[in-house]
Order: structure tokens, then sequence, then C-alpha cells
């Protein structure tokens, strides 16, 4: 049967002109428009961007506010574990075929500038384990990502939590936090759906391999802690204080299939209870963003807080103020509230801005709790009638908390003497308008 299928594919592979290369009878790949990949070893597709790419913008500015980060989130009893989620050709480079060094691939250097960055970051005190190695899996090994999409098998998401609880139970207090007894169990074969693979099989003759994995989840045995809810947003905000015990991980598609059961093994590794949250397409700000600035955070702080990030996502691809809004919520010193002035409408508010000190540094929160808003716009104004504008943007798929903060920096010397916020919606009944003074330099 087989010998007649390879006839039959040659035959068509001979008739569409397709390269002979492509096991899966697949052409014009390499030029498909914001979608180009390459066919590897064994039916494994890289994409030419993000997975072709070696270098993946990691500034001096961003390591300094990742370690910031890490700082305000200690201060309040929860530890930062930066999770730098490698790309593709990192976590599966022996499938690479020759044709990724057309495009400029040198796995060796990509490898050495990823490592790099680990390194930058745990020399300013960030955890960052090394998920690269982790999830780069032996020949005969299942692989640590789908060969037909671009997220984390099972495989992959039981290796990334072994580095991920290492990094973990070797921390100063995970000794002494309550632990409960997890155990994973199989939930059977389970194929995904994929955008990716759709999109591929369209430029393909056979059937390209199915996303498929082997599912687990992974309920609690036996209890150490008062906790009963695994999604961040489900309404259990804990008790708060410093008695909490569990970790948050935050992150994207890549890290958030719950087939592939990353939060569950997280668990079954850590003894600690995991609440996740992944918005799929929200880059790396979306899923961090929304718990961050949620009462939820607030009131039951994590023992540890895990960010999943692919590392293509840049940190800095909106300038300042999303990590700055990160740092902000985690430090949680806006005290100040501003005297509010009448903003002419149901979906703005002015604030006095006049009382500021102009030689310190300040972030603006604009609480409005419940507010459904994904936009929030600061029109600030000088003494002398020059204004300037902020926006932000919430992805249409991320919990809104009617939280906002905003960065003054490259404002005037002599001080900003007004601001009107506007929103998307209407502003609701309890509105705040704080400052947030700033503890370090400006960039």
């Amino acid at each position: 049967m087989l010998g007649r299928l390879a006839t039959v594919v040659l035959a068509l592979l001979a008739a569409f002109g397709c390269r002979a290369e492509s096991v899966y009878g697949c052409s014009d790949l390499e030029t498909l428009r914001d979608r180009a990949v390459v066919e590897g070893e064994l039916g494994t597709f890289y994409r030419v961007k993000p997975d072709l790419q070696m270098f993946h913008a990691f500034s001096g500015e961003t390591v300094a506010d990742l370690a910031a980060l890490s700082k305000a989130l200690a201060g309040q009893g929860t530890t930062l574990i930066y999770a730098h989620v490698p790309t593709k050709s990192l976590a599966m480079p022996n499938d690479l075929p020759p044709a990724a060094a057309k495009f400029g691939f040198d796995v060796d250097l990509a490898t050495t500038l990823y490592d790099e960055n680990l390194r930058l970051l745990v020399e300013q005190g960030v955890l960052a384990p090394n998920l690269r190695r982790a999830m780069r899996a032996g020949s005969e090994q299942p692989p640590s990502m789908f060969r037909a999409d671009y997220r984390m098998t099972s495989d992959g998401a039981r290796r990334t939590a072994r580095a991920i609880a290492d990094t973990i139970t070797a921390t100063e207090g995970y000794a002494s936090l309550a632990k409960s007894h997890f155990a994973t169990r199989s939930l059977g074969r389970q194929i995904l759906a994929s955008d990716m693979q759709a999109a591929l099989q369209r430029h393909c003759l056979i059937d390209l391999p199915a996303v498929e994995t082997e599912a687990f989840e992974t309920p609690r045995l036996q209890a150490g802690s008062s906790r009963t809810a695994n999604t961040i947003f489900a309404g259990d905000a804990g008790t708060g204080g410093a008695g909490n015990t569990h970790i948050a991980l935050l992150g994207t598609e890549y890290s958030g299939e719950p087939a592939a059961n990353l939060a569950g093994f997280l668990s079954e590794f850590t003894g600690l209870d995991v609440v996740e949250y992944s918005v799929a397409g929200g880059g790396a700000f979306a899923a961090m963003s929304s718990y961050l600035t949620s009462r939820e955070f607030a009131q039951s702080r994590p023992a540890y807080l895990v960010w999943a990030n692919p590392a293509f996502e840049s940190l800095a691809a909106f300038g300042d103020q999303p990590m700055r809004e990160l740092i902000d919520a985690a430090a949680a010193n806006c005290e100040q509230d501003l005297p509010l002035l009448s903003g002419g409408g149901l979906d703005r508010i002015s604030a006095d801005l006049s009382l500021l000190d102009p030689g310190q540094s300040y972030s603006l929160l604009l609480d409005a709790e419940g507010s459904q808003a994904s936009m929030a716009r600061f029109d600030f104004m000088s003494g002398t009638g020059l204004s300037r504008t902020r926006t932000v943007f919430r992805h249409p798929d991320q919990v809104r908390t009617g939280r906002f903060y905003m960065p003054m920096s490259g404002l005037w010397a002599e001080g900003t003497l007004l601001v009107e916020i506007s929103l998307d919606v209407p502003l609701g009944p309890s509105i705040h308008v704080r400052a947030c003074p700033q503890n370090r330099s400006e960039p």
C-alpha cells in the first residue's frame, strides 16, 4: 500500500512541479506572504518569521525594566520567574532543513544570543530558567513543539514545567510554603485545531502531520492550601496577606494550551496551586497587564509569578508605557489622589497636576474599576498651552480591569499643568486619578 502511495505521490509531484525535497508535496511555502515557512525533517515546519530570526530585541533598557519589575514584586512578597520561551528553531534545531541557511539562520549564533540574554537577566537578579536547553529533546524523544504548529506539545510543556519548577524550588522560602499533592493523569490523544496547519495544508498535496498530543490534567489529591480555582479570574481571590502559596502563570497561546497542561505539570513538580491566564495573540503584555492591574492580584498576590513570554515578543515594542505599567502596579505606590475637574462628558475627566514636583518622575493611575474600557487617552497640557497625547490600548480578548497606568516621561521640564483622560466607554460612578512617584531614573 505504501509503495503504491509513494508512486502516486511522485507522479503528482511531477505533474504539479513540486520540489522533490518536500515529503508532503508542498510548494511555494517560502514565498507565502506573512506566512513564509521552510519544511524540515519529518514534516517539521518552521516560520521564516520568527523562527529563523536569530536575534530578538533585548536591550539594556529591557533588562533594567525586568530587574525593576522583579524588585517591585519582591517588595510585596512575590518572586518573578521570567520564562523566555524559545522559538521552534531553538527548541527543535535537529529538524531544521538546509534551506534555513538561505535565510541567514545560524543555529549556533542564535543559541549564543538566546543564552546571552538570559545571562544578562541573571546578572541583574532576575530568575530566568534556560528553556532552550529544557525543550531540546533527543532524537528518540517526542518533540517539544508540534511539527506543523508552533505551540508546545504536552512533552514540551512537561520539560518546560520541570525547568521552571527547578528554579522555584531552589528559591529561599520555598521549603516553608504549604504543599499539596498533585497527580497527573492522561486524557488520551487529542487533535487540536491549528490555523497554521490549515494554512500550510492548502499548499501541500499530502495530509500534514496532525497537531496531536497526549492530553493531561493534574488534580490535587491532598490539599495544603485553601485555594480551589485554577484560573486567575475565577472569583477566588484568596485570603490575601503573606500566607499566599500559589503560583500565577501568565502567557500566550504558546504556553496556555490546556491539553499541554503546563500549569498542571508545574503544580505536580512544585506542590503548589497554579492559577493560569493566557491571551492567544495577546503578545507580551495582554495577560500581564490584565492580571497586575486586577483586584485579584491586589488582594491575593502569589508567592511566584511566572511570565511565559515568547522570545520574539519585544518588551520595548510600544515604548516605556507597558513595562512601566507593570512595575507601578507591582509596587503599589500610587497613593497621592489628584484633584479632579469636570471633563465635559460622561467618558472623560480632568485632573490637576500643578501640585506635582517638577523634579520628580511620575506615572499616573486612572482607576475606574469595573469599567469595560479597552482604551484610555491621556491629553497632557503645559502651563504655556502645549499639549501631548498618549493612549493605552487593551487587546480585544484580555480581561478589562478599568485600571490604566501612564508614565509622565518626556513631558515638560517646568512641569505639567493638567491631564484630560478619556475612555471609549462611560467612566462610571467611582473614578480616581493618582500619582505614582518613580524611584528610578528616567530612560
